[in-house]
């Protein structure tokens, strides 16, 4: 500034006046001023080093925009003058160096291009320009490189030839020479440095100054520096093009041209000269159309037209960019680039294989398709027509298919989906082929980001097919065709989609259909072969992949989803033509079903009762259509030809079926689908839901017998009841209603077995639910009049069903009982049976069976009011051979238990007349019905009180006595007296046990005169009656052996009828019957020869065993047996060891065996001197004994020796006062010849010798 300023005080003091003429003249006229101003404006220059070029800026600028500068101050020269001015400097700067050059230039850079119209400036950057080529490009006339000012100078004016000015004007072909690189040295400053300065200062306004033809030139060249492998240049070119504004006319000018098929001849950008062709293409177009040239420059036109999504009317490129899709897809092009020089190009500075390139330019052009549609989606700017037709869709498919990388075939399936989505009818025509491509790619691609495509793809699609065809059947098939070929772990994933924009709830059933197709008809018939019901055939089919699948892909979703799925299966399966495939199908179709209904998951899903209603219903249609199908297959299953064993395991699929969903259902949603089934026409279906209802009735009751007997472990475990609430007992009337009229509606043949089906569920329901009482009452009119059916099955059912209802119903049926008892007594007469009750029919005996289960419910809850039929029912009961014979314990047990019922139930005061009247009849009947009737006679005194035993107690005992009496009269139809005897003995000591001793008294004194009362023989003679003598003492062993002590003092009136019969002058009688008849045998067998007769024999015994209780209970302070009755007794007790048995006494059953009467006399006579008491009344008994030892019979010696050892064992120690005598008699004996005789004899003087302490042998 110092030098400026003396300049200008100078210059004032030079007078240039003279000076007309030359330069002087021409500076001299503004210099001074210029120098002026400069001056006025130091302070500013020399505080800040910017302002000196925004002050020349505005000076000479045609406008001013800076601050710093004075206002108007661009006003201060004539436009004329600043051109002088700026000539002036400029040619004075290029005398200076190339230093002070840059530094002047830099301070004019301000006025942009304006400094290149000075020609000296333009020549100067003509200069450099040819200096940079010369040096780097043309070898043949190379010179010295560039400076570093020199090259800081070319930039400084590419720059300014960028920037605009006042006075207009285009350099841009100093700017196309800049932008030319050489490949081999893009690193040189002199080449990289001016070609990033005019791509960093590139804007849209020097662009669209340009001619149509430069534009398209710089396009180019952009294109070609886009993938320059330096990364400054890279990024400045990137930059610049995003700054520009392109038409989509260049750019679809320049896709036409990439691809002409004939070279062309052409300067490519290392200045060489390449062919011509016949079609020269427009000027300024410098493409390189050949080789790895052509390769390189559309990758780079490609990445940039993917960076630069702001092309104005990008959508006209889509023609173009599907004629480049065709091209770069076809074979012939991609080998005819391959086979070209080289398989290697630099892209990016980054070698590559020519088939990767090819793999990129394919992806990418497919990448700016779906960009460039993508952008439409808003629908702000839609597709215009023109473009619509230009959308290839069958070439996208073709390419999809061709392709073998599955990145492209990815970039390829997402522009189908942005397609579909922007124009779906132009997917709509190759839907199908689509769809075959999307299955085949999901074969081989299983990547994550594949999957993601391939559901985008699936999402746009599938909408389109729904909109074309609402068949999405064939939309499933298509991928269950396939799915083979896919890993497993993406079968799922890929099927849960196509699922999930299919819709899960209308689509499921379809694809469980599709695979049960599959696995049958790739399996084919020989599943139907006699393995088909083996374990291992099932195990080999849930392993095949669709059966697994299947099972798979139902457990990715819940119970509310597949449970209706599973119901729309059977519903699609329904088989209009059954054939062995479609029952294949159905087979798999039920496994799988049972397997479902079985999975834990769904157990504890019921448990919650979440959504309950809506599950239950659906398994009430569940349970409708099982059953439907599982009716068709049995009709048509002969017909189509399915194997025993393959109906026998889908019989046992659907029992299960059904047994699983009927104990997992509510009873409301039970009753309301039974009912249902029972309305249907088809009696088939009608007798399964039957079947159905009673089957799970039974399966509760074992639910809960089960979970009792867990509660009686677990005390906190709750019982499982069945509840039926307002709704559930609305539909149990409803089925109820359905039942009855099955059981009203007439019988044929077609029926019979449907009828006996309701009524057997008839009986089942009112077990179970005994507590709906105003149910069933409508029911058991309708069923009583099926007993008088002429078919006995339905007659025995409806008699079994009658019975449990009237347990059920209780008092409440008895509105009912005459017609009940009317019908009852009616069949039960109406039943024939045979004399020999083994052939007695099976159809028989469940009928008589069957009156007599009615019979017990009757007699249990209406006892009180059978009394007009009690006669009937008695009679019934008593006289009708199957009840009272033992051949069927079934029948007999049941009666048994009906008649006790009868005389439990029953008032005495009903029941006792006409079980007196029924005697008679009885006696007729046979022996078996004599003994049931006093068997009731005994069980109704049993239960009489104090009233009634005053009231019927003597006609009981009268009518006990009458059938006392049988063994004297001996009726034909009586066979073995003993069981009727015994009775008609139980019957008295029952009515004893109830009598007072006044009532019993006389009654006694009554049997003593009757056993008493003499009869006249054959000989006119009269004799006591042996007959009744049995019977009496019979009646006597037992009333002592239930009274005890209390009968005791009545044996007095017994001793001698005792003595008596035990006396030989019992028998005295029978001898001189023997004398007049010359020994024969009677034919009642009262005598025998050699011994006394079978019937003493037996009273004799009887009359043993009653004394011998009686001396045991004979513990009252007034003994029976005093010296008195002691001294009477002995001789007839013990006088029986020497009498003779009868001879065929072991043949006879009911006579008392030779042992038994042996064994009798031993611990009779041994109770008496135990009761005796006193050795007064001992010595005479044992020597009574002792002597009987002498007998010459070796059964009393026996005898005598068995009572001596009894003596010795009751009364111990107090018999050694009676050794004396009896050693003497023991002596004898251990002598005798008979050696049982005299090893007892040994026995006893050995027990002798040890109770006394002495050795008796001494004395013998």
């Amino acid at each position: 500034m110092d030098c400026i300023e003396k300049l200008y005080k100078l210059w004032c003091q030079v007078d240039f006046s003279s000076k007309k003429n030359g330069n002087t003249a021409i500076w001299s006229n503004f210099l001074d001023e210029l120098l002026g101003l400069m001056v006025q404006q130091k302070r500013l220059i020399l505080s800040d080093k910017n302002f000196l070029p925004s002050f020349l800026t505005c000076l000479l600028g045609s406008s001013c925009e800076s601050i710093l500068v004075s206002p108007n101050i661009e006003q201060r020269f004539t436009k004329s003058k600043k051109e002088k001015i700026l000539a002036f400097i400029l040619s004075s700067a290029l005398n200076l160096s190339e230093s002070g050059k840059l530094k002047v230039l830099s301070l004019l850079k301000g006025l942009g291009n304006a400094i290149l119209h000075v020609k000296e400036i333009e020549a100067l950057l003509s200069l450099l320009l040819r200096k940079r080529s010369q040096c780097y490009f043309d070898l043949e006339n190379s010179s010295l490189k560039l400076s570093e000012a020199e090259i800081m100078i070319l930039c400084l004016l590419l720059e300014m030839c960028i920037m605009p000015s006042s006075l207009g004007g285009q350099f841009s072909e100093h700017v196309f020479k800049a932008l030319q690189l050489d490949s081999k040295s893009p690193e040189d400053p002199a080449i990289k440095e001016p070609c990033i300065t005019v791509l960093q200062k590139l804007n849209s306004q020097f662009y669209s100054g340009l001619t149509n033809e430069a534009q398209g030139q710089m396009f180019r060249q952009l294109v070609l520096l886009f993938h320059n492998s330096n990364s400054d240049i890279h990024s400045a070119t990137r930059d610049a093009l995003l700054r520009l504004t392109i038409a989509s006319s260049t750019v679809g000018e320049m896709l036409d041209l990439v691809f002409k098929e004939d070279p062309v001849a052409i300067v490519s950008a290392d200045g060489k000269k390449k062919k011509k062709s016949a079609a020269n293409p427009k000027p300024g177009y410098d493409l390189v159309f050949k080789g790895e040239q052509r390769l390189y420059f559309l990758s780079s036109l490609l990445d940039v037209l993917l960076l630069k999504k702001d092309i104005s009317n990008r959508q006209f490129l889509v023609g173009p960019l599907f004629k480049l899709i065709r091209k770069a897809f076809s074979d012939e092009w991609v080998h005819r680039v391959l086979a070209q020089d080289g398989s290697w190009i630099q892209t990016s500075g980054v070698p590559q294989s020519k088939s990767t390139v090819i793999v990129y330019v394919q992806k990418t052009l497919l990448l700016i398709l779906d960009d460039i549609f993508a952008s439409f989606m808003d629908g702000s700017s839609p597709l215009k027509d023109g473009i619509m037709d230009k959308i290839d869709v069958k070439l996208l498919v073709d390419c999809a298919r061709l392709t073998t990388d599955g990145v492209t075939r990815n970039h390829v399936f997402t522009l189908l989906s942005t397609i579909s989505k922007l124009v779906p009818n132009r997917i709509l025509e190759h839907i199908l082929d689509i769809l075959m491509v999307i299955g085949e790619s999901a074969v081989s691609q299983i990547d994550s980001h594949s999957q993601h495509v391939f559901e985008d793809l699936i999402s746009a699609v599938v909408p389109c097919w729904l909109s074309k065809t609402n068949n999405t059947e064939n939309l499933l098939q298509v991928f269950v065709n396939i799915l083979p070929e896919i890993a497993d772990h993406r079968r799922l994933s890929i099927v849960a989609f196509l699922l999930r924009i299919l819709g899960e709830i209308d689509n499921l059933a379809s694809l469980f259909v599709l695979l049960f197709r599959s696995l049958v008809s790739r399996k084919g018939l020989s599943c139907l072969t006699d393995t088909f019901a083996s374990d291992s055939f099932l195990y080999s089919a849930h392993q095949d992949w669709e059966y697994a699948f299947a099972i798979q892909i139902c457990g990715q979703y819940s119970c509310r989803l597949w449970l209706p799925s599973l119901l729309k299966v059977l519903q699609v399966m329904r088989p209009n033509d059954l054939t062995q495939e479609v029952f294949m199908q159905f087979f798999f179709a039920m496994h799988f079903v049972l397997y479902k209904l079985q999975d834990p998951e769904f157990a504890l899903k019921l448990e919650s009762r979440e959504n309950s209603d809506s599950i239950q219903r659906k398994l009430g249609e569940l349970v409708e259509q099982v059953v439907f199908l599982s009716q068709v297959v049995d009709a048509r299953r002969k017909q189509i030809g399915i194997r025993v064993g393959s109906w026998k395991e889908f019989k046992a699929c659907v029992h299960a079926i059904l047994k699983t969903i009927t104990m997992s259902m509510m009873p409301s949603t039970c009753f309301e689908y039974i009912t249902k089934l029972l309305g249907n026409a088809d009696n088939t279906v009608r007798k399964k839901a039957l079947e159905i209802l009673c089957e799970t009735l039974k399966d509760h009751v074992s639910v809960k017998s089960k979970r009792k007997e867990k509660r009686d472990l677990d005390p906190n475990s709750n019982s499982y009841e069945l509840h039926l609430d307002d709704t559930a007992l609305e539909y149990f009337q409803k089925m109820c209603s359905e039942i009855v009229q099955i059981v009203d509606d007439s019988i044929d043949e077609s029926n019979v077995s449907l009828k006996l089906a309701a009524l057997s569920t008839l009986d089942i329901l009112a077990q179970r639910f005994s507590s709906n009482h105003s149910v069933f009452g409508m029911c058991l009119a309708s069923v009583m009049k099926g007993i008088s059916s002429d078919n006995m099955a339905v007659s025995s059912s409806c008699l079994k069903t009658t019975g449990t209802l009237v347990n059920v119903l209780g008092p409440k049926a008895l509105a009912e009982l005459p017609c009940m008892m009317e019908n009852v007594i009616r069949k039960s007469r109406g039943i024939s049976v045979s004399s020999n009750l083994e052939s007695r029919s099976d159809e028989s005996t469940s009928i008589l069976l069957s009156i007599l289960i009615t019979l017990e419910a009757v007699v249990e809850k209406l006892g009180g009011f059978l009394n007009p039929y009690l006669g009937d029912i008695i009679e019934l009961m008593v006289l009708h051979p199957a009840y009272v014979s033992a051949s069927d314990l079934k029948l007999k047990t049941r009666a048994d238990l009906v008649r006790k019922l009868l005389t439990d139930k029953i008032p005495v005061r009903l029941t006792f007349q006409p079980l007196l009247k029924i005697y008679l009849g009885a006696v007729k009947s046979g022996d078996s019905s004599v003994v049931i009737a006093f068997q009731m006679l005994a069980d109704l005194v049993s239960k009489m009180d104090r009233t009634s035993v005053s009231g019927f107690y003597g006609k009981i005992f009268d009518q006990c006595m009458v059938a006392l009496d049988l063994r004297r009269q001996h009726p034909v139809t009586v066979q073995t007296i003993d069981a009727v005897e015994k009775s008609v003995i139980n019957a008295i000591v029952s009515l004893t046990m109830k009598l007072t001793e006044n009532m019993f008294k006389p009654l006694f004194a009554k049997s003593i005169e009757w056993a008493e009362t003499e009869f006249q023989d054959v000989a006119g003679s009269g004799t006591m009656n042996i007959d009744r003598a049995i019977s009496f003492y019979s009646l006597v062993n037992k009333l002592v052996e239930n009274h005890r002590s209390l009968f005791v003092p009545y044996f007095k009136y017994l001793v001698k009828s005792c003595v008596q019969l035990l006396s030989d002058s019992a028998d005295k009688a029978s001898d001189l019957v023997r004398k007049k008849k010359k020994a024969k045998v009677q034919e009642d067998g009262n005598i025998i020869n050699g011994g006394v007769s079978l019937k003493s024999w037996h009273v004799r015994a009887l009359i043993l065993s009653s004394l011998h209780k009686c001396f045991l209970h004979d513990t009252g302070r007034q003994k029976f047996l005093d010296s008195s009755n002691f001294q009477v007794l002995l001789k007839p007790i013990v006088s029986q060891l020497v009498i003779e048995p009868p001879t065929s006494v072991e043949e006879q059953i009911d006579v008392p065996s030779l042992k038994e009467v042996d064994d009798l006399l031993v611990v009779c006579i041994g109770q008496m001197a135990v009761t005796a008491g006193t050795d007064l009344l001992w010595k005479p008994l044992n020597h009574e004994v002792l002597m009987q030892t002498r007998s010459e019979k070796m059964r009393a010696r026996v005898l005598g020796l068995r009572i001596v050892r009894e003596f010795l064992e009751k009364l111990k120690e107090e018999y050694l006062v009676l050794l004396p005598e009896t050693i003497p008699f023991l002596g004898e004996l251990l002598e005798d010849v008979e050696l049982p005789a005299k090893s007892l004899a040994q026995d006893i003087l050995k027990e002798m010798e040890t109770m006394s302490g002495e050795n008796l042998r001494e004395y013998l």
